[in-house]
């Protein structure tokens, strides 16, 4: 008896398993997948030593239903899908702006597809000194922002002067 029940048990264990793994074989999903990379001169082109950018957030969205993942070490990032089309968007963090389209659109017609070429760019807008970039790209230097704010005083030193003698003539 004891043999018997052993099997019914091992039987219904076998089947339990079969049942509830099933549903994972019959999902149709695809492969969505790209890289963000550090686009150094802006120009939107994934070129020779950009690399890729590591925890950056891309959201993939389709019919109210989405999910973000992060970038790994190599900028690269990967998802599967149900067949839809997905809006791939990057988050760019602080300090970063986006070089390329900020969305770009893939579709999974079936199980088996992928859709593995999305590049998105993005490029420094703050150094990692905390130096402000200007439109070039390269850090403002030191040079020019003392030149600047020198300028600035000359020019707001003659104002005050011209200023002062208009009020004289006045009085």
């Amino acid at each position: 008896m004891k043999r018997k029940s052993l099997i019914a048990m091992f039987s219904v264990v076998v089947l339990a398993l079969a049942v509830s793994v099933a549903p994972v074989f019959g999902q149709s999903e695809g492969t969505i997948g790209g890289v963000v990379f550090e686009d150094l001169n802006g120009n939107g082109l994934r070129e020779e030593g950009e690399n890729g950018l590591r925890d950056i957030e891309v959201k993939l969205a389709s019919s109210g239903w989405n999910t973000t993942v992060s970038t790994a070490e190599n900028g690269s990032f990967g998802v599967r899908l149900n067949p839809a089309t997905w809006q791939v968007t990057v988050l760019a963090p602080t300090g970063f702006k986006v070089t390329t389209s900020e969305t770009q659109n893939a579709f999974i017609g079936q199980a088996g597809d992928a859709v593995t070429n999305l590049e998105f760019g993005l490029q420094r807008t703050v150094s990692a000194t905390g130096e402000v970039l200007p439109a070039s790209g390269g850090p403002v230097s030191t040079g020019v922002l003392i030149g600047g704010l020198v300028a600035l005083i000359a020019v707001g030193a003659g104002l005050v002067v011209a200023g002062q003698r208009r009020g004289r003539q006045s009085a």
